[in-house]
Protein backbone atom coordinates (compact mmCIF):
# COMPACT_ATOMS: atom_id res chain seq x y z
CA UNK A 1 0.00 0.00 0.00
CA UNK A 2 2.25 2.58 1.02
CA UNK A 3 4.45 1.95 -2.38
CA UNK A 4 1.17 2.49 -4.16
CA UNK A 5 0.72 5.49 -2.41
CA UNK A 6 4.72 6.44 -3.75
CA UNK A 7 4.00 5.58 -6.77
CA UNK A 8 0.97 7.38 -7.15
CA UNK A 9 2.62 11.04 -5.42
CA UNK A 10 5.60 10.57 -7.62
CA UNK A 11 3.87 9.73 -11.09
CA UNK A 12 3.82 12.62 -13.66
CA UNK A 13 -0.16 12.78 -13.74
CA UNK A 14 -0.22 13.92 -9.72
CA UNK A 15 2.95 16.20 -10.56
CA UNK A 16 0.74 17.90 -13.28
CA UNK A 17 -2.47 17.79 -11.35
CA UNK A 18 -0.35 19.52 -8.38
CA UNK A 19 0.90 22.05 -10.79
CA UNK A 20 -2.06 22.84 -12.37
CA UNK A 21 -3.43 23.38 -9.11
CA UNK A 22 -1.42 25.85 -7.14
CA UNK A 23 -1.59 27.96 -11.03
CA UNK A 24 -4.81 28.33 -10.60
CA UNK A 25 -4.87 28.98 -6.67
CA UNK A 26 -2.83 31.64 -7.80
CA UNK A 27 -4.67 32.64 -10.14
CA UNK A 28 -7.35 33.24 -8.42
CA UNK A 29 -5.87 35.15 -5.71
CA UNK A 30 -4.84 37.37 -8.07
CA UNK A 31 -8.07 37.49 -10.33
CA UNK A 32 -9.54 40.76 -7.89
CA UNK A 33 -6.41 42.45 -8.91
CA UNK A 34 -6.62 42.16 -12.34
CA UNK A 35 -10.37 42.48 -12.93
CA UNK A 36 -10.73 44.93 -10.25
CA UNK A 37 -8.71 48.33 -8.67
CA UNK A 38 -8.00 47.36 -4.93
CA UNK A 39 -7.70 50.33 -2.71
CA UNK A 40 -4.64 50.54 -0.73
CA UNK A 41 -5.89 52.21 2.42
CA UNK A 42 -9.39 52.20 3.65
CA UNK A 43 -11.59 52.67 6.96
CA UNK A 44 -15.06 53.24 7.48
CA UNK A 45 -15.70 57.08 9.07
CA UNK A 46 -18.86 58.96 10.06
CA UNK A 47 -20.03 62.92 10.39
CA UNK A 48 -20.46 64.07 13.94
CA UNK A 49 -23.00 65.69 15.17
CA UNK A 50 -21.81 68.19 17.95
CA UNK A 51 -24.57 69.56 20.44
CA UNK A 52 -23.63 72.90 22.24
CA UNK A 53 -25.40 74.59 25.28
CA UNK A 54 -26.93 77.77 24.57
CA UNK A 55 -27.43 78.56 28.05
CA UNK A 56 -25.33 78.65 31.09
CA UNK A 57 -25.83 75.95 33.45
CA UNK A 58 -25.19 72.61 34.74
CA UNK A 59 -25.14 69.34 32.89
CA UNK A 60 -27.25 66.92 33.03
CA UNK A 61 -26.46 64.00 35.22
CA UNK A 62 -28.75 61.21 32.97
CA UNK A 63 -26.94 61.96 30.14
CA UNK A 64 -26.64 58.62 27.97
CA UNK A 65 -22.89 57.18 27.76
CA UNK A 66 -20.30 57.35 25.38
CA UNK A 67 -21.10 54.13 22.81
CA UNK A 68 -25.03 54.04 23.54
CA UNK A 69 -26.41 53.49 20.37
CA UNK A 70 -29.71 55.41 19.46
CA UNK A 71 -31.89 53.38 17.15
CA UNK A 72 -34.84 55.70 17.92
CA UNK A 73 -35.06 60.16 18.21
CA UNK A 74 -35.51 60.80 21.85
CA UNK A 75 -35.87 63.64 23.74
CA UNK A 76 -32.72 64.32 26.35
CA UNK A 77 -32.43 66.99 28.87
CA UNK A 78 -28.51 68.34 28.17
CA UNK A 79 -28.49 71.10 30.76
CA UNK A 80 -30.14 72.48 33.13
CA UNK A 81 -29.71 76.53 34.66
CA UNK A 82 -29.05 77.53 38.15
CA UNK A 83 -30.31 80.77 38.02
CA UNK A 84 -33.33 82.72 35.98
CA UNK A 85 -34.37 86.35 35.58
CA UNK A 86 -37.71 86.22 36.31
CA UNK A 87 -37.96 90.39 36.49
CA UNK A 88 -39.94 91.04 32.97
CA UNK A 89 -42.28 88.37 33.29
CA UNK A 90 -43.46 89.42 36.62
CA UNK A 91 -43.52 92.85 35.15
CA UNK A 92 -45.62 91.95 32.27
CA UNK A 93 -48.07 90.05 34.64
CA UNK A 94 -48.11 92.87 36.61
CA UNK A 95 -49.24 94.90 33.90
CA UNK A 96 -51.73 91.83 32.67
CA UNK A 97 -53.62 91.88 35.77
CA UNK A 98 -53.84 95.98 36.29
CA UNK A 99 -55.51 96.45 32.79
CA UNK A 100 -57.94 92.96 33.57
CA UNK A 101 -58.66 95.09 36.87
CA UNK A 102 -59.24 98.28 34.46
CA UNK A 103 -61.21 96.39 31.76
CA UNK A 104 -63.37 94.63 34.36
CA UNK A 105 -64.12 98.05 36.49
CA UNK A 106 -64.96 99.37 32.49
CA UNK A 107 -67.42 96.90 32.31
CA UNK A 108 -69.12 96.67 35.89
CA UNK A 109 -69.73 100.82 34.99
CA UNK A 110 -70.90 99.76 31.59
CA UNK A 111 -73.63 97.27 33.26
CA UNK A 112 -74.27 99.74 35.89
CA UNK A 113 -75.16 102.54 33.00
CA UNK A 114 -77.26 100.62 31.39
CA UNK A 115 -79.54 99.71 33.92
CA UNK A 116 -79.41 103.48 34.98
CA UNK A 117 -80.50 104.05 31.19
CA UNK A 118 -83.29 101.17 31.33
CA UNK A 119 -84.17 103.31 34.75
CA UNK A 120 -84.23 106.53 32.95
CA UNK A 121 -85.97 105.23 29.53
CA UNK A 122 -88.69 104.26 31.77
CA UNK A 123 -89.09 107.42 33.69
CA UNK A 124 -89.22 109.27 30.49
CA UNK A 125 -91.70 106.95 28.90
CA UNK A 126 -93.93 107.81 32.46
CA UNK A 127 -93.14 111.57 32.13
CA UNK A 128 -94.16 111.55 28.21
CA UNK A 129 -97.49 109.74 28.75
CA UNK A 130 -98.35 112.13 31.74
CA UNK A 131 -97.39 115.06 29.39
CA UNK A 132 -99.26 114.16 26.62
CA UNK A 133 -102.26 113.63 29.22
CA UNK A 134 -101.86 116.48 30.80
CA UNK A 135 -101.56 118.95 27.37
CA UNK A 136 -104.65 116.52 26.44
CA UNK A 137 -106.61 117.40 28.99
CA UNK A 138 -105.27 121.43 29.29
CA UNK A 139 -106.43 121.53 25.01
CA UNK A 140 -109.76 119.88 25.67
CA UNK A 141 -110.57 122.69 28.68
CA UNK A 142 -109.03 125.53 26.66
CA UNK A 143 -111.53 124.12 23.75
CA UNK A 144 -114.14 124.39 26.31
CA UNK A 145 -113.12 127.52 27.59
CA UNK A 146 -113.57 129.10 24.21
CA UNK A 147 -116.71 127.21 23.34
CA UNK A 148 -118.18 128.89 26.65
CA UNK A 149 -116.85 132.38 25.62
CA UNK A 150 -117.99 132.36 22.34
CA UNK A 151 -121.48 131.91 23.74
CA UNK A 152 -121.15 134.89 25.69
CA UNK A 153 -119.73 136.79 23.43
CA UNK A 154 -122.80 136.08 21.37
CA UNK A 155 -125.06 136.84 23.92
CA UNK A 156 -123.37 140.67 24.69
CA UNK A 157 -123.70 141.55 21.03
CA UNK A 158 -127.18 140.40 21.19
CA UNK A 159 -127.32 142.82 23.93
CA UNK A 160 -125.62 145.34 22.19
CA UNK A 161 -127.51 145.23 19.51
CA UNK A 162 -130.65 145.48 21.30
CA UNK A 163 -129.29 148.13 23.19
CA UNK A 164 -127.98 150.16 19.83
CA UNK A 165 -131.93 150.02 18.58
CA UNK A 166 -133.39 150.94 21.68
CA UNK A 167 -131.00 154.10 21.78
CA UNK A 168 -131.74 154.84 18.37
CA UNK A 169 -135.22 155.16 19.57
CA UNK A 170 -134.19 157.07 22.66
CA UNK A 171 -135.48 154.43 24.84
CA UNK A 172 -131.88 153.76 25.87
CA UNK A 173 -129.45 156.12 27.05
CA UNK A 174 -125.74 156.17 25.13
CA UNK A 175 -123.72 155.23 28.28
CA UNK A 176 -125.75 152.02 28.37
CA UNK A 177 -125.08 151.56 24.74
CA UNK A 178 -121.32 152.76 25.23
CA UNK A 179 -121.14 150.07 27.86
CA UNK A 180 -122.58 147.10 26.62
CA UNK A 181 -120.18 147.63 23.01
CA UNK A 182 -117.15 147.59 25.55
CA UNK A 183 -118.40 144.50 27.29
CA UNK A 184 -118.87 143.16 23.82
CA UNK A 185 -115.42 143.66 22.59
CA UNK A 186 -113.61 142.48 25.64
CA UNK A 187 -115.74 139.22 25.49
CA UNK A 188 -114.56 139.02 21.44
CA UNK A 189 -110.72 139.55 22.72
CA UNK A 190 -111.31 137.38 25.82
CA UNK A 191 -112.62 134.47 22.84
CA UNK A 192 -109.47 135.21 20.54
CA UNK A 193 -107.05 134.86 23.41
CA UNK A 194 -108.52 131.55 24.52
CA UNK A 195 -108.57 130.47 21.02
CA UNK A 196 -104.74 131.41 20.23
CA UNK A 197 -103.84 129.36 23.57
CA UNK A 198 -106.43 126.37 22.57
CA UNK A 199 -104.32 126.39 18.78
CA UNK A 200 -100.74 126.60 20.70
CA UNK A 201 -102.20 123.75 23.19
CA UNK A 202 -102.93 121.87 20.21
CA UNK A 203 -99.33 122.43 18.69
CA UNK A 204 -97.64 121.49 21.94
CA UNK A 205 -99.50 118.44 22.41
CA UNK A 206 -98.83 116.96 18.81
CA UNK A 207 -95.00 117.99 19.50
CA UNK A 208 -95.34 115.79 22.48
CA UNK A 209 -96.53 113.13 20.63
CA UNK A 210 -94.01 113.12 18.55
CA UNK A 211 -91.34 113.06 21.42
CA UNK A 212 -90.41 116.66 21.71
CA UNK A 213 -92.01 118.64 25.04
CA UNK A 214 -92.17 123.00 24.31
CA UNK A 215 -91.80 123.69 28.12
CA UNK A 216 -91.99 127.48 27.71
CA UNK A 217 -89.44 126.77 25.06
CA UNK A 218 -86.82 126.34 27.03
CA UNK A 219 -86.43 123.13 26.34
CA UNK A 220 -87.07 119.70 23.63
CA UNK A 221 -86.36 117.02 26.05
CA UNK A 222 -87.51 115.89 29.83
CA UNK A 223 -84.32 115.54 31.90
CA UNK A 224 -84.38 111.68 31.85
CA UNK A 225 -83.75 111.70 28.15
CA UNK A 226 -81.04 114.85 28.78
CA UNK A 227 -79.55 112.21 31.70
CA UNK A 228 -79.30 109.43 28.81
CA UNK A 229 -77.82 111.32 26.60
CA UNK A 230 -75.22 112.13 28.93
CA UNK A 231 -74.86 108.21 30.32
CA UNK A 232 -74.66 107.64 26.51
CA UNK A 233 -71.43 109.40 26.04
CA UNK A 234 -70.36 108.31 29.43
CA UNK A 235 -70.70 104.59 28.29
CA UNK A 236 -68.65 104.94 25.19
CA UNK A 237 -65.83 106.11 26.84
CA UNK A 238 -65.97 103.22 29.03
CA UNK A 239 -66.33 101.07 25.85
CA UNK A 240 -63.76 102.45 24.34
CA UNK A 241 -61.37 101.83 27.56
CA UNK A 242 -62.65 98.78 27.48
CA UNK A 243 -61.63 97.78 23.81
CA UNK A 244 -57.94 99.49 24.57
CA UNK A 245 -57.77 97.36 27.61
CA UNK A 246 -58.90 93.75 25.33
CA UNK A 247 -56.26 94.71 22.74
CA UNK A 248 -53.45 95.44 25.09
CA UNK A 249 -54.56 92.45 27.05
CA UNK A 250 -53.92 90.17 23.50
CA UNK A 251 -50.34 91.96 23.19
CA UNK A 252 -49.27 91.29 26.06
CA UNK A 253 -50.71 87.43 25.89
CA UNK A 254 -48.35 87.58 22.90
CA UNK A 255 -45.37 88.86 24.84
CA UNK A 256 -46.04 86.94 28.25
CA UNK A 257 -46.31 83.68 25.93
CA UNK A 258 -42.92 84.54 24.47
CA UNK A 259 -41.20 85.44 27.45
CA UNK A 260 -42.29 82.53 29.01
CA UNK A 261 -41.10 80.14 26.06
CA UNK A 262 -37.86 82.22 26.79
CA UNK A 263 -37.42 81.05 30.26
CA UNK A 264 -38.00 77.41 29.55
CA UNK A 265 -35.10 77.90 26.81
CA UNK A 266 -33.15 80.00 29.55
CA UNK A 267 -34.19 77.42 32.37
CA UNK A 268 -33.16 74.22 30.76
CA UNK A 269 -31.91 72.96 27.19
CA UNK A 270 -33.72 69.88 25.59
CA UNK A 271 -32.49 68.33 22.52
CA UNK A 272 -34.13 65.59 20.15
CA UNK A 273 -31.34 63.31 19.71
CA UNK A 274 -31.50 61.69 16.30
CA UNK A 275 -32.39 58.37 15.19
CA UNK A 276 -29.59 55.29 14.19
CA UNK A 277 -26.27 57.44 16.10
CA UNK A 278 -24.00 56.55 18.68
CA UNK A 279 -23.20 58.68 21.78
CA UNK A 280 -19.53 59.17 20.54
CA UNK A 281 -18.00 61.74 22.70
CA UNK A 282 -19.20 64.01 25.86
CA UNK A 283 -16.85 66.96 25.97
CA UNK A 284 -18.17 68.72 29.02
CA UNK A 285 -18.50 65.59 32.50
CA UNK A 286 -21.87 65.37 33.96
CA UNK A 287 -22.48 67.93 36.96
CA UNK A 288 -20.28 70.41 35.56
CA UNK A 289 -21.00 74.14 34.78
CA UNK A 290 -21.10 74.91 31.51
CA UNK A 291 -20.93 78.21 29.53
CA UNK A 292 -22.91 79.13 26.51
CA UNK A 293 -21.64 77.36 23.32
CA UNK A 294 -19.95 74.65 25.52
CA UNK A 295 -19.74 71.29 24.09
CA UNK A 296 -22.14 68.75 25.44
CA UNK A 297 -22.03 65.81 23.41
CA UNK A 298 -21.08 64.38 19.84
CA UNK A 299 -23.16 62.15 17.95
CA UNK A 300 -21.45 59.94 14.98
CA UNK A 301 -24.61 59.65 12.48
CA UNK A 302 -24.33 55.76 11.76
CA UNK A 303 -26.92 57.39 8.71
CA UNK A 304 -24.20 59.01 6.67
CA UNK A 305 -21.29 56.37 7.08
CA UNK A 306 -18.50 55.93 4.40
CA UNK A 307 -15.43 54.26 4.05
CA UNK A 308 -12.41 56.91 2.62
CA UNK A 309 -10.00 54.91 0.34
CA UNK A 310 -6.89 56.00 -1.20
CA UNK A 311 -6.15 55.07 -4.89
CA UNK A 312 -3.55 55.75 -7.11
CA UNK A 313 -3.35 59.81 -8.92
CA UNK A 314 -3.41 57.84 -12.23
CA UNK A 315 -6.94 56.55 -11.47
CA UNK A 316 -8.70 59.74 -11.18
CA UNK A 317 -10.14 59.52 -14.61
CA UNK A 318 -11.51 56.20 -14.25
CA UNK A 319 -13.49 56.58 -10.68
CA UNK A 320 -16.81 58.79 -11.58
CA UNK A 321 -19.13 59.72 -8.67
CA UNK A 322 -22.30 57.46 -8.20
CA UNK A 323 -20.34 54.32 -9.33
CA UNK A 324 -21.03 51.42 -7.46
CA UNK A 325 -18.27 49.75 -6.03
CA UNK A 326 -17.95 46.78 -3.73
CA UNK A 327 -16.65 47.34 0.05
CA UNK A 328 -16.36 44.28 2.75
CA UNK A 329 -15.12 45.00 6.05
CA UNK A 330 -12.18 43.30 7.80
CA UNK A 331 -12.71 40.44 9.57
CA UNK A 332 -16.18 39.90 7.55
CA UNK A 333 -17.14 37.84 4.54
CA UNK A 334 -20.38 39.54 3.44
CA UNK A 335 -19.71 42.15 0.63
CA UNK A 336 -21.65 45.44 0.53
CA UNK A 337 -22.50 47.49 -2.28
CA UNK A 338 -21.42 51.12 -1.63
CA UNK A 339 -21.64 54.49 -4.01
CA UNK A 340 -18.97 56.27 -5.01
CA UNK A 341 -19.59 60.16 -3.15
CA UNK A 342 -16.88 62.28 -3.88
CA UNK A 343 -13.35 62.31 -5.78
CA UNK A 344 -10.55 64.77 -4.16
CA UNK A 345 -7.12 65.08 -5.50
CA UNK A 346 -4.25 64.37 -3.45
CA UNK A 347 -3.32 68.34 -3.08
CA UNK A 348 -7.27 68.80 -2.57
CA UNK A 349 -8.03 70.63 0.77
CA UNK A 350 -9.02 68.04 3.79
CA UNK A 351 -12.52 68.21 4.42
CA UNK A 352 -12.75 70.42 8.15
CA UNK A 353 -16.05 69.03 8.82
CA UNK A 354 -16.12 66.97 11.84
CA UNK A 355 -15.58 62.99 11.55
CA UNK A 356 -15.72 60.44 13.86
CA UNK A 357 -12.27 58.78 12.79
CA UNK A 358 -10.03 61.12 11.43
CA UNK A 359 -6.10 59.40 11.40
CA UNK A 360 -3.27 61.86 11.76
CA UNK A 361 -1.37 61.19 8.48
CA UNK A 362 -0.97 63.50 5.31
CA UNK A 363 -2.99 62.14 2.22
CA UNK A 364 -1.16 62.16 -0.37
CA UNK A 365 -2.76 60.18 -3.11
CA UNK A 366 -6.38 59.98 -4.71
CA UNK A 367 -9.20 59.96 -1.73
CA UNK A 368 -12.48 58.85 -2.62
CA UNK A 369 -15.14 58.71 0.22
CA UNK A 370 -17.86 55.51 -1.01
CA UNK A 371 -21.32 56.06 0.76
CA UNK A 372 -22.31 53.13 2.40
CA UNK A 373 -25.61 51.70 3.51
CA UNK A 374 -26.94 52.22 7.18
CA UNK A 375 -25.58 49.09 9.28
CA UNK A 376 -27.95 46.52 10.40
CA UNK A 377 -26.59 46.97 14.04
CA UNK A 378 -25.79 49.92 16.51
CA UNK A 379 -23.76 47.71 18.30
CA UNK A 380 -19.42 47.75 17.13
CA UNK A 381 -20.44 51.90 17.12
CA UNK A 382 -21.18 52.15 13.14
CA UNK A 383 -18.04 49.97 12.45
CA UNK A 384 -16.38 53.60 12.07
CA UNK A 385 -12.39 53.00 12.06
CA UNK A 386 -12.99 49.48 10.95
CA UNK A 387 -10.61 48.96 8.15
CA UNK A 388 -12.03 48.15 5.06
CA UNK A 389 -11.31 46.69 1.42
CA UNK A 390 -12.73 47.99 -1.82
CA UNK A 391 -13.08 47.41 -4.92
CA UNK A 392 -13.29 49.29 -8.11
CA UNK A 393 -14.24 48.19 -11.97
CA UNK A 394 -11.16 48.21 -13.96
CA UNK A 395 -13.07 48.52 -16.74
Amino acid sequence: MADHFETLIRSSRMRLALATGMAALGLWAFAPYVTSEVGGEAYVNAPLIRMASPIAGMVATDLPPPGTALARARTARLVTARLRDTGPLAALKGQQAALIAARDLARRQIAELMAADARLASRSAQFGRAASARLTATTHAAHEALAGCEAEAAEAILQRDRIEALAAQRFATFTQRDRLRAQAAATARRCAALKDQAEALAIETQAAHGGLYLAGAAMDAPYGDQQRDRLLLRRQELESVAADADARLAELAVQIAAEEERLARASAFDAVLPARTVVWSQPAPKGTTVAPGSSLIELADCRRRYVEVTLPERRMEAVLPGETVRVRLIGSTAWLDGRVASVAGAAARRDGAMLAANPDKDARELTVRVALPPPASLARRCDVGRLAEVRFPRW
